[in-house]
């Protein structure tokens, strides 16, 4: 054995063949892992131009989306697997810490490692290293990667339990990011179909408005159906109440005269998405007695497991997407100038400022890196949040670690945070109608 006795159960030997089935686990996770270096590498190891500066958000969202889908076949494998190191050296029997949650718990600490290491550099960096750091090199930091994935598998169980509580407590803040961030998609969306000039985006609009509301109402009725036949299910039944009420409430705003900036398609998104979240935390609830769909779950197809898990990561690498890609998305347009004329708006990791060789910021002030400093930062932090959320979200937020598959998609945690996720996203919506002329004295734009 290699391993100090600290390190985990994997063992490293020099004579032992592994069977078919184990080398093409391995090579399945190497493939994955080398594919997404080679993809990502190009030109980045040079110097940072104007193509380097669009692709950043691109290369560490494919990354993240990668690693999602890696623990999700690591996690729903039930059999032990092997690989080879190099030469005679294998990986055999890499037993409980190669699957299930502590699967999940390693390769989304090796992610949170790795954008939390970018806080760290870009932190204590020049603006100016800070912003080519952050976009360029994207073939070390992802050949690093491998390595350091590679070396949370030998990290202990005690370790990683430590990791998922600290991760539980994290998550939270990363639930809010989320809510704001359908609401800003949910508004963008609106004003780009609004600007469309052509008779048809009205009927869409309208259309659209309509089909939201009407799937919804049919959605919550069938919730009550499914989740609510039970003799004592008035939590439940609370959860649905509120479901309808904030949503009547919130649309009725939304049309009123006061509430210049309201619409009632952004209130469709809104329900269609918290109608979703129920529909999500009660399908979580383990209660026999409310729940009509714990068989359903318990025998769950493999291609609603696959579906399942495409629509996770696609939105989360959306969010991640969009923190990339919008200054205004946390921070609002910049500070209007002495003048009194409003300032440009960067587009913060993705500016079009170059010099006369095409390279990346010849142009930009002083001032412009240091605003695309605080906004890199951010991004990475949310980043490394966005880590550990996957890391519970697959988990469903549970301290225990579920060897059978039957259970593994029920806990009680991934009801309470998902019910609460729905109730935040309607505050914080609400809020947004609300504000402006609640406090008229204000600038919300």
């Amino acid at each position: 054995r290699l391993a100090s006795p600290r390190l985990a159960s994997p063992r490293l030997i020099s004579s032992h063949r592994v069977d078919n089935q184990e080398q093409a686990m391995g090579a399945v996770c190497y493939g994955v892992c080398c594919c997404a270096t080679c993809g990502c590498c190009g030109t980045a190891c040079g110097k940072v131009n104007a193509d380097t500066k669009k692709y950043a958000s691109f290369a560490y969202c494919g990354l993240l989306f990668i690693g999602i889908l890696l623990a999700v076949v690591l996690r729903n494998n039930q059999t032990s697997f092997g690989f080879t190191l190099y030469g005679d050296a294998q990986v055999d029997d890499c037993g409980s810490d190669c699957r299930s949650d502590q699967a999940v718990y390693r390769i989304c600490l090796a992610l949170t490692i790795f954008f939390a290491s970018h806080v760290v550099v870009t932190v204590l960096s020049p603006p100016a290293i800070a912003r080519d750091f952050h976009q360029s090199f994207f073939g070390w930091k992802f050949l690093l990667f491998i390595p350091l994935l590679v070396g949370m598998f030998f990290i202990d169980r005690e370790s990683m339990e430590q990791f998922a509580d600290a991760a539980r407590v994290f998550s939270v803040f990363f639930l809010i990011v989320i809510a704001i961030a359908v609401i800003d998609s949910s508004y963008r969306l609106n004003e780009w179909m609004i600007k469309v000039e052509a008779g048809y985006m009205d009927v869409i609009l309208l259309v659209s408005s309509i089909s939201l509301y009407v799937g919804s109402i049919i959605a919550i009725g069938f919730m009550f159906t499914w989740f609510t036949e039970g003799g004592d299910c008035h939590v439940q039944k609370f959860i649905l109440s509120t479901v309808i009420i904030a949503p009547f409430f919130y649309t009725l705003l939304s049309i009123s005269e006061r509430v210049k900036h309201g619409s009632i398609f952004v209130s469709g998104m809104i329900t269609s998405y918290v109608v979703w979240l129920a529909y999500s935390a009660l399908s979580s609830d383990p209660s026999e007695t409310c729940n009509s769909f714990i068989n359903q779950t318990r025998d769950a197809d493999t291609w609603q497991i696959i579906l399942g898990v495409l629509f996770l990561a696609i939105s989360i690498v959306y969010v991640a997407w969009t923190m990339g890609n919008s200054a205004s998305f946390l921070f609002g347009p910049q500070e209007t100038d002495e003048d009194g004329e409003a300032g440009k708006n960067i587009k913060d990791l993705e500016g079009d400022t170059k010099n006369e060789n095409g390279d990346a910021g010849g142009s930009e002030s002083d001032e412009d890196l240091v605003y695309r400093k605080q906004v890199i930062v951010t991004y990475h932090v949310l980043m490394t949040l966005a880590s550990m959320y996957i890391c519970m979200l697959l988990t469903r937020w549970s301290s225990q670690d579920y060897s059978d598959r039957e259970a593994r998609y029920l806990s009680d945690e991934s009801f309470w945070v998902q019910t609460t996720s729905l109730w935040i996203i309607m505050i914080l919506y609400t809020w947004t109608l609300a504000a402006p002329f609640l406090f008229p004295d204000r600038d919300f734009s």
